[in-house]
């Protein structure tokens, strides 16, 4: 390892000002595509890559259309999308610095002593695949060479690379048109490839009538969906036309129905909740019989005639009955009181009884001969007055 300083200018500076950049660089380098590839590490960044035209220069406009995807992505994309973190166009050769991590998923295809991955592996492969390109989608931007040359995997999470030909607001540098169905078919092929370890077939119908004969009937279900009544396609990943073929959401969201991979600990302990609710239900279910048997014990016991014995299996009725005397008229229940109200003071009387409703009735009915004699004795003595 060997640390040099690089003069860069990083992509959110608008001053353009160029600014020391140290990478611990190894030993491993690669040529691909006019590129040559210097793989090191960031004390901050982590892996990286720095990526140098080679010959004429080609390649330049490639570093700076992966320059004008990172300014366009912002901080979204995280460790899914690798990103340019600073760029020197000025100087010859072109050169710039992105993120790098892990190796390419045709570099360990070629492995066959290890290929295919383990089926969590696989799982996380396929899951981090299509939320990546679920992000491009979203953020309006088309890859346009996903393949197993433009993956990397470290072992926990993949990352898609190498951005020189992707598409800004549907058209790619070329001037094509673009379409976010493009990289749902190219992710197919990769899907394909990682779940049976095997390239799918180049011919379209033959890889068809593979995935209508396959066996797992868990890769036919995400790549390919049917309606069984109409025999129709609902959505094909390797369809003809792209607006037919289905969305990276719909397809992340058929993958995580199904219990595997890393959904498979959530689920298990989803389902664990839902038993330690049904027994915590039944052990209060419990609970409540015992303690209601009780009770119904204690009351048929209060309630049960005096001399009676319970009827035990082949003994007739007529002889368990014991002769009782005549039952006793119950005494009767004073009726409980009744809250009344007396005008505005707010205060509760209980209800009058009968011997003071009577004497109120006598006291209004002296009161009214007392008021009858005095009308009378006045009328008298004005008479009186009068004939004198």
């Amino acid at each position: 390892m060997a640390e040099e300083t690089l003069s860069l200018i990083l992509p959110n500076d608008l001053s353009h000002t160029p600014a020391a950049y140290v990478v611990d660089f190894g030993q491993v380098q690669r040529l691909a595509g006019g590129i040559r590839y210097r793989l090191g590490h960031h004390s901050f960044s982590g892996p990286v890559a720095l990526k140098t035209v080679q010959d004429d220069g080609a390649a330049t406009p490639r570093l700076r259309r992966e320059l004008e995807v990172s300014r366009f992505l912002g901080t979204h994309g995280g460790e899914l999308i690798s990103k340019c973190l600073g760029y020197n166009f000025d100087d010859s050769p072109a050169s710039s610095v992105v993120s790098l991590r892990g190796t390419a998923l045709a570099r360990l295809a070629r492995d066959h002593n290890a290929w295919p991955l383990p089926h969590a592996q696989r799982m996380k492969i396929i899951t981090d695949l299509l939320q990546a390109l679920s992000l491009l989608e979203l953020s309006g931007i088309v890859h346009g060479s996903i393949g197993m040359d433009t993956l990397q995997w470290d072992g926990t999470t993949l990352q898609i690379v190498d951005f020189g030909h992707a598409a800004l607001c549907g058209e790619y540098p070329d001037g094509s048109p673009a379409h976010p169905g493009d990289d749902i078919a190219a992710a197919g092929r990769v899907i394909y490839c990682v779940y049976t370890g095997e390239p799918p077939p180049d011919d379209p119908a033959a890889l068809r009538a593979e995935l209508d004969d396959v066996q797992d009937t868990a890769l036919r279900d995400l790549l390919l969906r049917r309606d069984p009544v109409a025999g129709l396609d609902i959505d094909y990943v390797f369809a003809a036309e792209p607006d037919r073929r289905p969305t990276a959401q719909t397809l992340l969201d058929r993958l995580q129905r199904r219990p595997h991979g890393v959904q498979r600990p959530q689920l298990v302990a989803r389902d664990e909740a839902i038993r330690g609710d049904f027994r915590r239900l039944r052990d209060r279910q419990r609970k409540f019989r015992v303690a209601y048997r009780q009770w119904a014990a204690e009351q048929e016991a209060t309630s049960r005639i005096p001399g009676q014995r319970a009827a035990g299996p082949g003994t007739p009725a007529a002889t368990v009955a014991a002769p009782s005397p005549a039952p006793r008229p119950a005494p009767a229940r004073p009726a409980p009181p009744r809250p009344a109200t007396s005008g505005g003071s707010g205060k509760v009387y209980g209800r009058p009884s009968t011997a003071s409703t009577l004497s109120k009735a006598k006291l209004q009915t002296l009161a009214a001969a007392a008021v009858l004699l005095a009308v009378v004795f006045l009328v008298a003595v004005t008479c009186v007055g009068l004939l004198r």
